[in-house]
């Protein structure tokens, strides 16, 4: 009975480290922010393009870290913080897939991001980076600038060199 109970739990482990990290369907900047306004997009996937940029001081977690934790990075239309702010998403800090790692003090070009192959990317580069939409969608929503919405938002986030 044990046995079973372990290995079903190391199933269950093992599934969901591994799941929800495709690639999401991309949306624009309009698109992303009425993302937390439909009950439908809890748990489906979605991606921005854009150009990751940190504007100022940053904390990072150790590894540990659970997703409300994690550091939200802002991804522009243009490098170097330009153009509108698409969308700020949680990255874990780390040197392995689909995280960032910056020394204590930085500038953007110490910065190297992690596709989901774990191939370097520089902040020069332009991302497409994939996201579950995690809604609390068992709680009622609330209304923020005239608009329904749900709390919740973006996880299990993926980064890839966009095309």
């Amino acid at each position: 009975m044990k046995k079973m109970l372990f290995i079903a739990l190391a199933s269950a482990m093992l599934v969901s480290c591994s799941q929800n990290k495709e690639k999401g369907q991309v949306v624009g900047i309009e698109q992303y922010q009425a993302l937390n306004q439909v009950k439908e997009n809890n748990g489906k996937r979605f991606a921005i393009v854009g150009y990751p940029f940190i504007n100022g001081d940053i904390e990072v977690k150790g590894p540990m870290a659970n997703e409300s934790q994690l550091p939200y990075i802002g991804f522009y239309e243009e490098p170097n913080g330009k153009g509108k702010l698409i969308a700020s998403l949680p990255i874990p800090n780390g040197k392995g897939k689909n995280e960032f790692d910056a020394p204590t003090s930085f500038t953007m070009a110490d910065v190297v991001f992690y596709d989901n192959e774990g191939k370097p990317l520089k902040y020069t580069d332009k991302m497409e980076v994939s996201f579950t939409m995690d809604l609390q969608v068992d709680r009622s929503p609330t209304t923020m600038d005239g608009k329904t919405v749900y709390y919740g938002g973006a996880a299990d986030t993926r980064i890839d060199k966009a095309n």
